[in-house]
């Protein structure tokens, strides 16, 4: 239409004015879409036509967001008028697909570079552009032969454009000719080399970056610390494919960083001046090495330091930088005060500040003027939150070299008080909310926070704010406007009145939810995870938990939710959810280890000098010890996943394991949501391990099992088990009696049924609680009416407990106990359960007063572990508030610790043991006689009872260290045993013809170590 048509248009509606409208009619866009807006515009049928509300319905309709044009036209019927509004609809960007691409991360980084936002105007010019920007992001990738074949497809229904890029690679771009302008101090091979610009190379988007960066680190290493280096151009050689590099570089002089005054090494200037980090040297840079330099040596006591530097150019190749520092007296700082504070005591103040007093795990103290100034604003924002706005802090510092005696002292004793000057607290008035219409006051006021009476907060009164448009906005007010009104009252300028005035906007609903991207992935596994439904308030809110569900399905590498029209104002939307499936093949492999005390050794026996030297061992060093070895652990893990079954979240897992101490092959299907329940998981395993976690055998385990677990709620959760082992001991590492190796070694089929159950209240996280219980209770039964070979039953209980205490409740006591009982059916309640089956306990995660698995009943012959079917451990922590160190800073906190418990021959021996703090009968422990020792257990074959009894609590005490990561804290225990058991030695492994051992005492050791990741419970 021509503009002279439109005025023309123009001058017949305006001449028809007045006219009755008969009818009001849409094309172009469908009335389902449009609705419910018809009925809110100004021009409505049955009234005179009036050419305002005309213009004023157009702008309504072009500020939907749903128009590219509209003409509006109007036909006569005598005195009667239909009025027609035909537009050419918008078309949004709906699905991107880059196809072409084998590479996850590039496809993924193409995608990005197109700035297409799905649910965004399509047009020709982004249409364009993104093609541009692709071929930019593949030559910046080394694709200069690439080819982008671009594609749409108009989805009419849902107003949207899919895109799809086809790209043809081509060959990966070579790295040609390197020229370099400038003095670099290196020949072209050398600028290459550290530059790791191999001619022929492949060109990827870090080559550059990669090489500068080397190259810098290389002038840095020279101490060319003002070398400047850049890219000048790249030019590519399409005959051979071969992009050439054109640089400049100027080596600079030499710069030597000295300190004067003070000894530093050369690593720790290193870590101070930041000219070494930049690669550069500049005024600004020289002077934030004053400040790091002057905090060093505070923190270290010398809290009057004086730090200036210099910079000389001796020559064009030299330049010297002197840092010039002056220590003066070393000081400790005797006493952090505060005064003049009323409303907070001081209690809650000092655990806030920064500078702190000497103590013993540090020694100066902390103090700097940044720690100072710190404090003053830790303490004013304190005040400034509670309604005190007017509040000032003084810092006062003041330095003697004579203690409160008038001795003069060894270091300077600083004293540092801050003054507070309160002011009148603030309170709030009147608190009220304007302009909620469309939304009911009593839904508002409960988000609310701060109440009229209550200290005034600006922070308190902005997170109320941010509450009601969160509230708002989850129910789909898209363009809600809140504005704070925050002025003294008139009755008392210490009371301020805060007006919250609401614009609340239009309300938003879902029109359709539109899926893409699944082709694997079943529809009915993501719908039942969207919580969002056509009809439904527009909820930002519900869009972001739907993206974190959907997430949790881990099928897919990324869930893209958007609003279609974001910007516009049309009342009914659609909203966007676009997958991109993940691999649903899978491999990972990794090697982890743990260091300890007591670790298991295999291959004990008793072997010729020639057996050991075949094996690898010196015969001299040879050692075979029931309380194992201090050493490392190592494994190697390698798992294969296969994810999407049947389009489903349920998943296929090979787990494989090769370490010294276990082998295992484990297969596992995982169903997350069993019979369409999000609270149910079932778990069929099936597998085979080779394990040696005791020092005295190894054992050989076939097992399959399903497994049921019920979330009951967020803290409780129970699960069933059904179970078969085949339970094997390797005779050839049994180290008990010679002749008890075929009893304990016979292969047993164990099979039953179990419970389980978990109530975890921990907080803040499980690897590093603060408070909060952590209980299960395991009970398993092993029976022969599910054609068990061994008749038993087994219940394992475990508590924790964690308190925190203390003035900002930093202290932590933390305790855990275990208690567990076995018994079987028939005979004795010992010898019928299977060797692997029995109790054990100690190490890392149990009593630290031993190694691992080494508490309890020995074999009174060979002095090993062969468990028990009772099991009391009992572990208490004082964790302490992590210090404020040098280097560390508050990372690094301390444990004191005190484990206590024992494995026991019956359960029944559990409680009249709980008063025994030394092992009984020592006198029998060190009888030799082996004919004494043999003496059997009542009724059973299965191992001999001797004359040495384990029925004691033994207790140890120690000292941990944890160093907070990201992933949870490093743990080191050191642990001593203060009653350790000793046992009778009359047959030794360690024994060999040309070196025999003869009986002796065996003792299990008083020191332990253990390194591990993760608190002990």
């Amino acid at each position: 239409m021509t503009a002279r048509d439109a005025a023309q248009r123009d001058i017949t509606l305006r001449s028809w004015a007045g006219l009755q409208v008969e009818a009001v009619q849409f094309k172009g866009i469908p009335p389902e879409r449009l609705a419910p807006l018809p009925e809110s515009l100004a021009l409505q049928p049955h009234q005179p036509l009036d050419p305002l509300k005309v213009r004023d319905s157009l702008r309504r309709l072009y500020e939907t967001g749903l128009y590219k044009t509209i003409v509006v036209e109007g036909l006569r019927h005598g005195d009667a008028v239909t009025i027609i509004f035909s537009g050419v609809p918008n078309l949004f960007i709906g699905r991107i697909t880059v196809n072409g691409i084998n590479n996850e991360r590039l496809s993924g980084v193409l995608e990005r570079s197109t700035r297409m936002n799905a649910g965004t105007v399509f047009n020709d010019a982004k249409f364009l552009q993104a093609q541009k920007l692709l071929q930019e992001t593949l030559e910046e990738n080394g694709f200069y032969q690439s080819k982008i074949f671009a594609s749409t497809a108009v989805d009419s229904a849902n107003s949207q454009v899919n895109i799809v890029f086809e790209i043809v690679q081509g060959k990966q771009a070579r790295v040609g000719a390197v020229a370099v302008q400038g003095d670099s101090g290196m020949t072209i091979d050398s600028f290459r080399k550290k530059g790791k610009l191999k001619e022929d190379s492949k060109v990827s988007r870090d080559t550059v970056s990669n090489a500068l960066s080397r190259l810098r680190k290389n002038y840095q290493k020279q101490n060319r610390l003002e070398a400047s280096l850049k890219l000048d151009s790249h030019t590519y050689q399409p005959p051979v494919n071969h992009l050439d590099y054109g640089f400049s570089a100027d080596r600079g002089p030499l710069v030597v960083v000295l300190v004067e005054g003070a000894s530093l090494s050369k690593g720790k200037i290193r870590n101070l001046v930041p000219v070494y980090e930049e690669g550069a040297v500049d005024e600004d840079l020289l002077n934030e090495g004053d400040r790091r330099i002057r905090d060093y040596y505070q923190r270290a006591g010398y809290f009057n330091v004086k730090v200036t530097h210099d910079e000389q150019l001796k020559d064009k190749q030299h330049s010297i930088i002197t840092f010039t520092v002056s220590l003066g007296m070393k000081h400790e700082v005797a006493s952090v005060t505060v005064n003049g504070n009323k409303y907070f005591g001081t209690d809650t103040i000092l655990p806030r500040l920064s500078v702190v007093k000497s103590s013993i795990v540090n020694r100066h103290g902390m103090y700097s003027q940044a720690l100072a100034q710190a404090d003053v604003n830790a303490i004013t924002a304190l005040y400034q939150s509670n309604g005190f706005s007017n509040v000032k802090v003084t810092p006062e510092v003041k330095d003697a070299d004579v203690n409160t005696k008038g001795k003069k002292t060894k270091d300077a004793q600083l004293s540092v008080n801050y003054t507070i000057d309160e002011g009148a607290q603030q309170r709030i008035g009147a608190y009220v909310i304007n302009g909620a219409s469309k939304v009911q006051l009593s839904d508002l006021t409960p988000l609310l926070n701060t109440q009229s009476g209550q200290p005034y907060s600006s922070l308190n009164i902005t997170q109320d704010r941010d509450s009601i448009l969160t509230f708002y906005l989850s129910h789909g007010f898209d363009n809600a406007q809140i504005n704070l009104l925050q002025r003294p009252s008139p009755k008392d300028p210490n009371l301020i009145d805060v007006t919250m005035n609401v614009t609340e906007g239009d309300q938003f609903f879902v029109n359709r939810v539109l899926i893409s991207g699944l082709h694997y992935t079943r529809p009915s596994t993501v719908e039942d995870r969207v919580l969002i439904h056509p009809g439904d308030p527009l909820n930002q809110t519900a869009l972001l938990e739907t993206q974190r569900k959907l997430y949790d399905l881990t099928l897919f590498n990324q869930v893209n939710t958007a609003v279609q029209n974001p910007l516009g104002d049309e009342l009914r939307k659609n909203v966007l959810l676009q997958f991109t499936e993940a691999r649903r093949w899978d491999i990972s492999y990794g090697f982890g280890f743990q260091a300890q005390t007591g670790n298991p050794q295999s291959n004990c026996a008793n072997l010729t000098p020639q057996q050991l030297i075949q094996l690898g061992i010196n015969p001299s060093t040879y050692t075979c010890s029931p309380n194992g070895k201090t050493g490392v652990s190592p494994a190697v893990l390698f798992n294969i996943s296969r994810i999407n079954i049947r389009g489903t979240d349920k998943s296929v897992s090979l787990n494989t394991t090769l370490g010294t101490l276990e082998q295992r092959i484990l297969m596992s299907f995982s169903n997350p949501h069993f019979l369409d329940k999000p609270k149910l998981n079932l778990i069929l395993t099936g597998g085979y391990t080779n394990a040696q976690d005791v020092t005295t055998y190894a054992s050989s385990r076939l097992e399959g099992t399903i497994r049921l677990t019920d979330r009951v709620n967020k803290p409780n959760t129970l699960i069933y088990s059904f179970g078969y082992r085949r339970v094997k001991v390797d005779p050839n590492s049994v180290q008990v009696a010679p002749d008890e190796i075929p009893l304990v070694s016979e292969p047993v089929r164990v099979g039953g049924p179990g419970i389980t159950w978990i109530r975890d209240t921990r907080v803040p996280t499980p690897l590093d609680a603060t408070s909060g219980t952590f209980t299960t209770v395991i009970e398993n039964w092993a029976d022969s009416h599910f054609a068990s070979q061994a008749d038993f039953n087994r219940i394992d209980g475990t508590n924790s407990s964690y308190y925190k205490f203390g003035k900002l409740n930093t202290w932590v006591v933390a305790r855990n106990t275990r208690i567990a009982a076995e018994h079987s059916y028939g005979g004795s309640d010992y010898n019928l359960v299977p060797l692997p089956e029995r109790l054990y306990a100690g190490g890392a995660q149990s009593h630290r007063g031993f190694g691992i698995n080494a508490a309890g009943p020995r074999d009174s012959l060979t002095g090993f572990p062969i468990g028990g079917t009772g099991a009391f451990i009992n572990n208490t922590e004082l964790r302490m508030p992590n210090p404020m160190l040098p280097y560390v800073g508050n990372s690094l906190g301390f444990v004191l610790f005190e484990d206590m418990g024992n494995v026991f021959e019956y359960a029944r021996d559990i409680w009249p043991s709980f008063t025994r703090f030394r092992q009984p009968n020592r006198d029998g422990c060190r009888n030799l006689n082996e004919q004494e020792q043999s003496v059997p257990h009542p009724g059973s074959p299965i191992s001999a009872a001797g004359l040495c009894s384990f029925n004691y609590f033994s207790h140890a005490v120690g000292i941990g260290l944890r160093y907070h990561t990201p992933v949870g804290p490093i743990r080191l225990d050191f642990s001593y045993n203060l009653n350790p058991p000793i046992y009778p030695v009359i047959i030794d492994y360690s024994s060999t013809p040309t070196n025999p051992i003869p009986a002796h005492v065996g003792e299990a050791g008083h020191f332990n170590f253990f390194f591990s990741i993760g608190q002990a419970f």
